[in-house]
């Protein structure tokens, strides 16, 4: 019997993207984002994505396509690069460079594999088929066999001994929307404080531990520790900026993505 282990993800998304609104058929969904695995090659068994819709509303989700690869070892490089750049979030893919990393692909059926807004705060997506997958809506559903998928990143990449890393990106498969957040920050805010104030959204209906928090100029907050009421968030370290009072609060991770790996 192997042995499992999970790993979640938490890829974040331009501020820029997420205020403009839609993002449409084959618009990059996030970029390369890199997570730590356990050294060594492991199967990947199952998928799991919690999706939190616009300030964070049940909105349920449409396709998507993740995108695994490892990372670039040039040689005489004494380390490893992200993958050369997929395009900006909410823009078609336009840059080359990072094909030969690819180590593959899932499509995430979102009308098969989601729950049916019950849950009334956010989305969950259950990935039917984690190897392969049709890359379009079609009449006929096209799935490739249940076989699961290896994914190994280069040696000693991870950000610890012990570690390799892998890299994901995602592109959108029908039209995803989020357009501009309406929590505001309310008060007076400080960097020698880890506590953010907000105003205007529920903090427990839109954000929770973990997310990445931006004002709408694109300055980072930080990531969250608690969510203490509907009005405060404690940050893991005091206020990265001190954005101004009634500024537009972003999480850049709606997306979450529960990896589960067989060894």
């Amino acid at each position: 019997m192997g042995k499992y282990f999970n790993v979640t993800v938490k890829p974040t998304i331009d501020v820029a993207a997420l205020a403009a609104g839609n993002f449409n058929n084959a618009d990059v969904l996030f970029d390369w984002f890199g997570f730590d695995i356990p050294k060594g090659a492991a199967r990947l068994v199952g998928i799991t994505t919690l999706y939190r819709g616009k300030n964070g509303a049940d909105y349920t989700p449409t396709d998507f396509e993740l995108f695994w690869a490892k990372g670039e070892k040039y040689p005489n490089s004494t380390g490893v690069l992200t993958p050369i750049t997929l395009g900006d979030d909410g823009a078609t893919v336009d840059t080359p460079g990072w094909f030969h990393l690819i180590q593959g692909k899932t499509f995430i059926d979102a009308d098969r594999g989601t729950n049916d807004g019950d849950l009334i705060y956010g989305n969950i997506v259950t990935a039917q088929i984690v190897s392969g997958g049709s890359a379009d809506n079609a009449t006929v559903v096209r799935e490739a066999s249940e076989n699961g998928l290896v994914l190994q990143g280069e040696p000693d990449s991870g950000t610890n001994v012990g570690y390799d890393k892998i890299y994901v990106a995602a592109l959108a498969k029908g039209t995803h929307n989020w357009g501009a957040s309406t929590m505001t920050v309310d008060g007076t805010m400080a960097t020698t404080s880890p506590v953010l104030t907000v105003a205007d959204l529920s903090a427990l209906i839109s954000v929770g531990p973990g997310d990445v928090l931006k004002d709408e100029d694109d300055e980072a907050i930080g990531t969250i520790k608690t969510v203490d009421s509907a009005t405060q968030i404690t940050m893991e370290d005091n206020l990265s900026t001190a954005p101004a009072n009634d500024k537009l609060v972003y999480n850049t991770t709606p997306i979450t993505l529960i990896l589960s790996f067989e060894r």
